[in-house]
């Protein structure tokens, strides 16, 4: 989905022309109720409910690089192609960044994140030539697209990776290892089968490789390896863990059913896969807590079937409910009646770990989404 901008949500949703579009609503705070029992998230003393309000307004991709105190994230320009921007956290000061740069990728940009140094920000960018429409190739979409790295500024880009430019090809959703040494990626195998459940998103692989940066400055990969089970099947990039010595991903190559996905963990020193959900619900975009928790998108519980935040402990064990966005009209304060909470990067968590900023689809078909400001609720110090 978002991200993969919850590709597969999105499709289904399409199929069954169940998706009203997001309505036109002024910034509104709201808030979820509390789950029981009551468990701890981000630091001791904090959790759900969590109070929020709207960031940014038809916006996603958030991601906060806490070094130069810019998120950067990605939206669409009066041109009609995704651009990737940067703003403080206050919202303030934005930029789009490698506007005037003749090396920085002119179609649509998008899922940026930052290493972790901040003098680079991965991202995915439409092929400057391809054949049909730009579409597909919608930040978090995947089709026709490539992994591509710029400097800070946005002055200077270098393409990293050179899918073929067919339907079975594409590029979604960069993560950085907390490290800095590494670079992961999803890149498309095989075209989506749309009356297919075990191809309905087509199939994916992770991509890892070494990220190296020469003496003149140029980021390069190398060591790029295939990480993702092996097979065909829908696997997804999710995020690394503190020590950069795991990561979590979404995959349905045990269940073949794209609406079965589950949440896994690798390990990049055994090559170990475990998997953390059982449940038939869909889940997708894994992402580690400061506290080391995994936050990841499911529907699970949502008679709606839109999607919440959940955490649950690094084995898989406590999964709780974080956010409560599709019940009780909740969703109407970000401006739809069902709402798609995706991605909430490692990074986005705020230094105190009592708030962060996370990613909220409000209509599947045209990737309407807002960037939301939460804040845990923390009793005592």
């Amino acid at each position: 989905m978002t991200g993969v901008s919850t590709q597969v949500l999105r499709a289904w949703l399409a199929l069954l022309l169940v998706v009203c579009a997001s309505c036109a609503h002024p910034p509104v705070k709201g808030s979820v109720a509390e789950p029981a029992p009551w468990k701890s998230v981000g630091r001791p003393g904090c959790g759900p409910p969590i109070n929020y309000q709207v960031f940014k307004r038809d916006a996603f991709g958030a991601d906060w690089s806490k070094t130069k105190n810019l998120l950067a994230y990605n939206a669409k320009g009066t041109d009609g192609a995704y651009h990737i921007y940067a703003v403080k956290p206050d919202g303030v000061d934005t930029v789009q960044l490698g506007a005037g740069s003749a090396s920085f990728p002119q179609r649509s940009t998008g899922t940026p994140v930052w290493s972790p140094s901040g003098a680079f920000i991965a991202f995915v960018a439409e092929k400057s030539n391809h054949p049909g429409s730009s579409v597909t190739a919608t930040p978090g979409w995947g089709s026709y697209s490539d992994l591509w790295v710029t400097n800070a500024d946005g002055s200077h880009a270098w393409q990293l990776t050179d899918v073929a430019t067919d339907k079975d090809h594409g590029t979604i959703i960069p993560e950085f290892s907390p490290d800095g040494r590494l670079l992961e990626w999803t890149e498309r195998t095989k075209a989506a089968k749309a009356l297919d459940p075990n191809r309905f998103a087509g199939f994916w692989a992770i991509k890892v490789a070494d990220f190296n940066v020469g003496p003149d400055g140029t980021p390069a990969l190398s060591n790029v390896r295939t990480v993702s089970p092996s097979g065909d099947a829908f696997n997804e990039t999710g995020g690394f863990s503190a020590d950069s010595s795991s990561l979590v991903f979404t995959s349905d190559f045990e269940t073949h059913n794209f609406w079965s996905n589950q949440i896994y963990r690798y390990d990049l020193n055994s090559g170990a896969t475990t998997r953390l959900t059982r449940s038939n619900s869909y889940n997708e975009h894994p992402r580690y807590t400061p506290d080391g928790q995994v936050l990841w998108m499911t529907n699970a519980d949502n008679p709606s079937h839109g999607t919440d935040w959940w955490t649950m402990s690094p084995d898989g064990s406590n999964p709780q409910r974080l956010s409560d966005f599709n019940a009780n009209n909740n969703a109407k304060a970000i401006g739809s009646k069902r709402v798609y909470a995706t991605t909430v990067q490692t990074a986005n968590w705020s230094p105190d770990n009592s708030s962060f900023y996370g990613d909220v689809e409000t209509n599947l078909l045209t990737s309407d989404s807002v960037i939301v400001h939460a804040e845990l609720t923390c009793h005592g110090s």
